[in-house]
């Protein structure tokens, strides 16, 4: 029983982020924004989110690798889950090292005169997205195979 709990922890919070990676790399790709719309749109969006997205991957890496850990006597499960789980620790690295920086930065632009290269700042940002959605999408999928070939117990 344990253990489908924490494969059903996994598919959620896996599942959770991954649909909010979608969300966010579909309504935040910076192409045809106005500098002063994008702004105010990442703005509200960091101060919104900058809680909730981590705690979540967060969650989905933990209940993922404790899946794969209790998986541990069926390979096939446990190769899934294992690769679904570097899949988020590396949704989280490009997070810490890729998108934060970008958003501190962002945060400290003023709406009407945005630096001169934020667009450039923008498109490296949703390339960090991009990235980070193949790599959740990926994880959900490898997960829910893990679920739906798992013994039963």
């Amino acid at each position: 029983m344990a253990q489908k709990i924490v494969l059903f922890g996994s598919l959620l919070f896996v599942g959770l982020t991954a649909g909010a990676a979608y969300v966010v790399w579909f309504d935040y790709n910076p192409a045809g924004m106005s500098s002063t719309f994008y702004v105010q749109h990442m703005q509200h969006a960091i101060h919104a989110l900058t809680i909730p997205l981590p705690t979540i991957v967060l969650l989905g890496l933990l209940f993922t690798a404790v899946a794969a850990f209790q998986a541990r006597k069926e390979p096939t499960v446990l190769y899934l889950l294992a690769i679904a789980t570097a899949c988020v620790l590396i949704v989280g690295l490009i997070t810490r090292l890729g998108n934060i920086p970008i958003n501190n930065q962002i945060l400290t632009w003023n709406m009407e005169s945005p630096p001169a290269d934020w667009s450039e700042l923008a498109e490296k940002w949703w390339r960090f997205q991009t990235a980070r959605l193949i790599l959740q999408a990926s994880a959900l999928c490898l997960v829910s195979s893990a679920a739906l070939i798992r013994k039963s117990s």
